[in-house]
């Protein structure tokens, strides 16, 4: 009788046991729909700008080709820091759309490379107008400024991201 209760015991302490471990699993909340929103949004327009940088990418090749190669003439200097602005431009949107994927698989630690990334990228667009190198300064003025804002407004929606993901 007393090995009986004692199994019975057991049980239901295993019982218990199980459930508390199932509790700890409902405790983890899914992705809030504004970081969703977001990151979605950020990865549109990073693969955007990528194919606006890889457009003029290959047209400062074929520029480069049209003329002989400019990389063994007088232009060697501008055209290699020409590329070389333009790649680490590319990376900047590239480490965006890594991070904004990450975002949006709940990883919460993603946020910093995406705030560093595209607070870079705003930070650019914005001095470039004020420095007046562009034609259309609203347009970089609306891209720098739109760039903070996702910085700003991911930001806010970080207290509602899970700790652990799924």
């Amino acid at each position: 009788m007393c090995l009986t209760f004692f199994f019975t015991q057991k049980i239901k302490m295993d019982d218990i046991e199980i459930d508390l471990l199932d509790a700890e699993e409902e405790v983890i909340k899914e992705v809030p729909q504004g970081v969703k929103t977001l990151a979605i949004l950020s990865i549109v327009g990073n693969s955007l700008w990528l194919l606006v940088f890889l457009i003029i990418g290959f047209y400062f090749l074929i520029f480069a080709s049209a003329f002989g190669g400019l990389a063994t003439g007088i232009f060697a200097g501008f055209f290699i820091l020409v590329v070389v602005f333009y790649l680490l431009l590319m990376m900047l949107h590239v480490l965006g759309l890594i991070a904004s994927i990450r975002l949006l698989n709940g990883r919460r630690g993603a946020f910093i490379l995406y705030a560093v990334s595209t607070g870079l990228w705003g930070l650019i667009c914005l001095m470039s107008s004020v420095q007046k190198y562009q034609d259309n300064d609203m347009f970089m003025i609306l891209s720098g400024l739109v760039s903070i804002g996702f910085v700003v407004g991911l930001g806010i929606q970080m207290k509602n991201m899970p700790t652990k993901s799924k």
